[in-house]
C-alpha cells in the first residue's frame, strides 16, 4: 500500500470514528432534554395536585375548581360518606408524555 492509500484509509477511519462519537453525543443530550421536560411536567402537575387540595380542605366547592394550564386535564371525584368526604384527584398531561398524578384528600 502506497502513502496516499494509508492515508485515506486513515481518514476513512477517523471520520467513521468522529460520526460514531457525535451521534453518541446527539443522543445523550437528546435523553437528557426529554428528561428535562418529563421532570419539569411531573413538578408542574404536582403543584397543581397541591394547590387543588388546599382548595378542597378550605372547603372550596369543587366545581369551581379548575386548572388555569392548558397542558393538564383535571379530574375530581366525589364521594360522601356518613363521616368523612373522599375526593379522587387525578391531574395528567394532554400530550403524549403520559404524566399522571393522583390522589384520594380525605375530608
Amino acid at each position: 500500500m502506497n502513502k496516499n492509500g494509508f492515508i485515506l484509509v486513515f481518514t476513512i477511519s477517523l471520520l467513521v470514528v468522529f460520526s460514531i462519537y457525535s451521534i453518541s453525543i446527539i443522543e445523550t443530550r437528546t435523553i437528557s432534554s426529554n428528561i428535562n421536560k418529563l421532570k419539569y411536567l411531573h413538578l408542574q402537575a404536582n403543584i397543581h395536585l397541591l394547590k387543588i387540595k388546599n382548595k378542597i380542605l378550605n372547603n372550596i366547592d369543587i366545581e369551581d375548581i379548575s386548572l388555569s394550564d392548558d397542558r393538564f386535564s383535571l379530574e375530581i371525584v366525589e364521594n360522601i360518606d356518613i363521616n368523612n368526604s373522599y375526593y379522587n384527584v387525578s391531574i395528567e398531561t394532554l400530550d403524549d408524555t403520559h404524566i399522571r398524578l393522583s390522589e384520594l384528600i380525605i375530608k
